[in-house]
């Protein structure tokens, strides 16, 4: 397989799999949380709020924890941002790249930890946290990987 090709599909399962962390976290919100989010007013004007109570009302007696109600959906959304943008700006290899990358994980790890001294509205949980953290960190860690492989590449190609 051609390099165009392989990168090809690298871009697309980005993409797809950005969509379905968008997509599961999403739902999560939709299915088990309160009815007072935004996301439901979204749904509301796009006619589609009854639906999503007919799927609620089917499944109102699952046993779902508090990790997957509140902590999962924010590192499914924080993975999904990494993804698509990482997909989105595959072609700059730059500082800037990494800035645009880093701005949502930083921003809501930061808030947590603000949260922690009561510095930011809200409540500080080891779990959210965690699940902003570790996309961000899977990434990083993936990138200089990459980034190692690459070089040992070109060195011995000499």
């Amino acid at each position: 397989m051609q390099y165009s090709q392989r990168k090809s599909i690298r871009l697309t399962s980005e993409i797809i799999l950005g969509a379905v962390f968008l997509v599961c976290g999403c739902a999560i919100y939709l299915l088990f949380r309160s009815k007072n989010l935004n996301i439901y007013h979204w749904c509301s004007e796009l006619g589609i709020s009854s639906s999503i109570d007919t799927l609620r009302y089917t499944i109102q007696f699952w046993n779902v924890s508090e990790f997957v109600k509140f902590s999962l959906p924010d590192g499914l959304y924080s993975a999904a941002y990494i993804l698509i943008i990482d997909a989105i700006w595959h072609n700059d290899k730059g500082t800037f790249k990494n800035i645009i990358i880093s701005l949502v994980p930083i921003v809501a790890i930061s808030s947590e930890i603000l949260q922690y001294f009561e510095l930011v509205k809200g409540t500080f949980d080891i779990c959210d946290l965690t699940c902003y953290f570790f996309p961000y960190l899977i990434y990083i860690s993936i990138q200089l990987v990459n980034s190692n492989i690459f070089n040992f590449l070109n060195h011995i190609k000499v």
